[in-house]
């Protein structure tokens, strides 16, 4: 059962959702806050898997309450609840360091697949990944991508190549004869190992520096 709190100063929009996440097979909505500040302040007696946050909020916003969220409860994935799209907020989720997020008007069905890819990927933004890469390599001033240099292994490349291409986590342990959790792991020990803020980062990192040949079309 996967365990979710929501963030969002909207009443009416807050228990909506939450309703809905209900109603999803093996989710359960379990904290619910109006700000950063009480969802801290929950988060010290309430178990999280996935946080749903809005970003303009009132006493503490999403931005700050992300960064706290990172650094006390890092096991916890973000997804980024907003009403913008395109290049500029898809930077600054990545730059957050959080873990994708989706619109406001996104399709309940799209809602539920967005939160499995997230468990399941670490990640997901409601563009294709491939949009999502093309629109960050295409900012003229690119704050996302490391400058130092990074020496990956041959499987950690291979795993990163294959995320970037858009095949999950069960995929990947299929066409490289391991086993989900062991490329999950990589994936972890690649954010860790090399101070990525998500895969995200990664993918940006090697396709920029020509270590992974990916087909952006």
């Amino acid at each position: 059962m996967l365990k979710i709190a929501i963030t969002d100063d909207h009443t009416l929009f807050r228990k909506s959702l939450g309703m809905l996440l209900n109603s999803f097979n093996n989710m359960q909505v379990v904290l619910e806050a109006s700000n950063g500040s009480e969802l801290l302040e929950k988060l010290k007696t309430t178990n999280v898997d996935i946080l749903l946050l809005d970003l303009q909020m009132p006493v503490l916003d999403g931005f700050e309450t992300s960064r706290h969220v990172k650094e006390k409860y890092p096991e916890i994935k973000i997804l980024i609840l907003t009403l913008m799209s395109g290049a500029d907020i898809i930077e600054k989720v990545i730059n957050m360091g959080v873990n994708g997020y989706f619109t406001k008007n996104t399709p309940p069905n799209e809602l539920e697949n967005a939160i499995w890819n997230l468990k399941e990927d670490g990640f997901y933004f409601e563009d294709s990944l491939s949009q999502v890469i093309n629109k960050i390599l295409s900012t003229t001033d690119n704050q996302t991508i490391k400058e130092h240099e990074v020496l990956f292994t041959e499987r950690e490349l291979e795993i990163i190549k294959l995320t970037a291409e858009g095949f999950k986590a069960r995929e990947i342990s299929e066409k490289l004869f391991i086993s989900p959790k062991t490329v999950n792991n990589h994936k972890q020990n690649i954010q860790n190992k090399y101070k990525f803020e998500n895969m995200m980062t990664a993918i940006l990192y090697c396709i920029n520096h020509n270590l992974i040949n990916v087909d952006l079309k």
